[in-house]
């Protein structure tokens, strides 16, 4: 029997992708995003959200590939809790929170049609390594 999972589902660029809920804290527009000097391109900005300040992440660098256009205010975001940390991921469009089958390790939608289903876990982990690295280098450099 396939395993059914409760995401959402949202686009960023062309791309289609779901999170399952469990990671999701909430769905949010950013406020005033803050670029970071000397920040690796994972790192979108920060901004403040109900008083604290949290990372915005770049899901395009996160996968290996360019970075996307940089975040904005306004733009829309997963606010993500795994391990103990929370930051945002900014997306294009939130399309809709569903029921998707597991078939094959490939996710479809009730229409039929694949999309990307992202381990946050593994995000957020390889985010952190990024941002370490560079913080490492940053300070050795001083």
């Amino acid at each position: 029997m396939p395993e059914l999972r409760n995401v959402i589902v949202f686009t960023i660029g062309a791309v289609r992708y779901a999170a399952e809920l469990r990671w999701v804290r909430e769905v949010v527009s950013l406020g005033f995003v803050t670029g970071v000097p000397t920040a690796p391109p994972v790192l979108g900005g920060v901004c403040n959200l109900h008083g604290t300040i949290l990372p915005v992440l770049d899901v395009a660098v996160l996968l290996g590939g360019q970075p996307g256009p940089p975040a904005r205010q306004g733009d829309g975001a997963l606010v993500l809790e795994v391990e103990g940390i929370v930051c945002a991921l900014r997306v294009d469009q939130i399309d809709h929170v569903a029921s998707l089958h597991d078939h094959d390790g490939s996710v479809i939608d009730s229409s039929g049609k694949p999309m990307l289903l992202l381990d946050p876990t593994k995000l957020v982990r390889s985010a952190v390594e990024l941002v370490g690295a560079v913080s490492s280098t940053a300070v050795e450099r001083t």
